[in-house]
């Protein structure tokens, strides 16, 4: 199990080339089983926040079917976002896990949940 929060995937300046530390981080996660990952902005609201510290829901969903992991749980939600953006949200981060072929499952946090390892 991983729970990464605040965590900004992008290299900072040029978020189309991986940071350094991205091959030495997919290794670390390879074949996780639960990878609990933040994924606060949507692709457009990062562009408003870079530096910030947080990533996407697609980028979260990239780097767990890079590195194998079997389920994923987005989490550290923006505050901004209700239960139907939400909704719309999770639906698009499993549109993109079954685009890539990974990870088996993708789940968003929610209060009270219980997940077994």
């Amino acid at each position: 199990m991983a729970y990464v929060t605040d965590n900004e995937l992008g290299s900072g300046g040029n978020y189309g080339t991986p940071a350094s530390w991205h091959k030495e981080f997919v290794a670390f996660l390879a074949d996780t089983e639960l990878l609990i990952h933040d994924a606060m902005y949507t692709p457009p609201e990062l562009e408003e926040h870079r530096g910030w510290g947080h990533s996407t829901f697609e980028e979260a969903v990239a780097l767990a079917a890079e590195a194998g992991v079997r389920r994923l749980v987005l989490f550290h939600h923006e505050p901004e976002h209700g239960d139907k953006d939400m909704d719309g949200l999770l639906a698009a981060a499993r549109r993109v896990a079954k685009a890539k072929g990974k990870p088996g499952e993708v789940l968003a946090a929610q209060e009270g949940m219980k997940l077994t390892l």
